[in-house]
């Protein structure tokens, strides 16, 4: 605790766009990630960004796993003497241990290093999982351990996915064993979260320090992920069947509408589901699980399934020349 309170008073006599600049790092780099690893899946290399994906959803999954089990609170509710950030306050959700934006960084980019296996680009992406892991750091969301154990966790889940990877190379026919005992773990997983104990624990005012019903947020975020991202990944595999090869041109207006797209679905399912949210509280876990779900489903499966019907119907035109 210390150390981020050290880094607190250096925060707080910086200029407010070094926080700025922290923030983006934080925020935006995850997510500029995690587009990148969709563009890779259907434009660049189908099976290296599924691995990617998946890895990114396992990853997550795990690791809010951790956190509900582990309960381990926020920097400023253990330590008086800190607070967060608070242009990062909003996104400071669940609970401290481990951190979620450092398990996405390390979760998308390792599996970028790994898979494209180029020591400039380990480089990279070693330097952007050191910066995002500090950045929660410097805005007072988490504590060195959070962060170097989403880093630890994002290691083991990379050796998980690439051992699966080279089973289903093996085995083709096991994909759909592998998809629904993904999806099996998650489901039982989150009933077991959903049903654990949890500390209650008040402030001198009285108020909860942290309400569970919240807490639980993000672990039914995770398991959109992984239902959506397993579930249209095997569809995909079973009926779309589609390819990178394509023209240059092609590739290039499939990444693009891919990227414009998501980010509509992505906005979309966000004011859809908050309003659904602010209408009925009970809402809340059910619909930031189906928001992820659509999303993740989304990206492997029903812009796969535009996109090829697209190219098939323009095949067929120059056919029938």
């Amino acid at each position: 605790m210390d150390y981020l309170y050290v880094l607190q008073c250096i925060r707080e006599a910086s200029p407010d766009f070094v926080n700025y600049i922290f923030l983006f790092i934080s925020e935006v780099i995850p997510k500029a990630l995690l587009v990148y690893a969709a563009i890779v899946f259907w434009c660049v290399n189908k099976s290296n960004g599924a691995e990617i994906l998946l890895g990114y959803t396992a990853a997550y999954g795990i690791n809010q796993s951790i956190k509900n089990i582990a309960c381990v609170y926020r920097p400023w509710i253990s330590d008086s003497r800190l607070h967060v950030a608070k242009l990062a306050e909003k996104s400071a959700t669940g609970y401290s241990f481990p951190s979620g934006h450092t398990v996405t960084a390390a979760s998308i980019g390792g599996g970028i290093a790994v898979c494209l296996k180029k020591i400039s680009v380990a480089i990279l992406m070693i330097v952007t999982i050191i910066l995002v892991a500090f950045s929660r750091n410097w805005l007072g969301a988490h504590t060195m351990q959070d962060v170097l154990t989403a880093i630890c966790v994002a290691a083991v889940t990379i050796i998980i996915i690439n051992l699966l990877k080279y089973y289903i190379s093996r085995n083709p026919g096991k994909d759909t064993v592998v998809m629904f005992a993904g999806i099996g773990i998650a489901g039982i997983m989150t009933v077991i979260l959903q049903f654990k104990s949890y500390p209650l624990d008040y402030d001198a005012q009285g108020k909860i320090l942290c309400e569970p019903e919240l807490m639980l947020t993000d672990c039914y975020t995770a398991l959109g992920l992984i239902c959506g991202g397993l579930f249209g990944w095997w569809l995909e595999r079973h009926t779309i069947k589609f390819s990178t090869e394509a023209s240059k041109k092609q590739l290039i207006l499939r990444g693009i509408i891919g990227v414009a797209s998501f980010g509509i679905v992505y906005l979309l399912s966000d004011i859809i589901f908050d309003a659904l949210e602010a209408w009925k509280m009970t809402l809340r876990n059910p619909g930031h699980m189906l928001k992820s779900f659509i999303v993740f489903f989304y990206v492997f499966y029903l812009y796969p399934l535009m996109f090829s019907s697209v190219h098939n119907k323009l095949n067929k035109k120059r056919e029938i020349k």
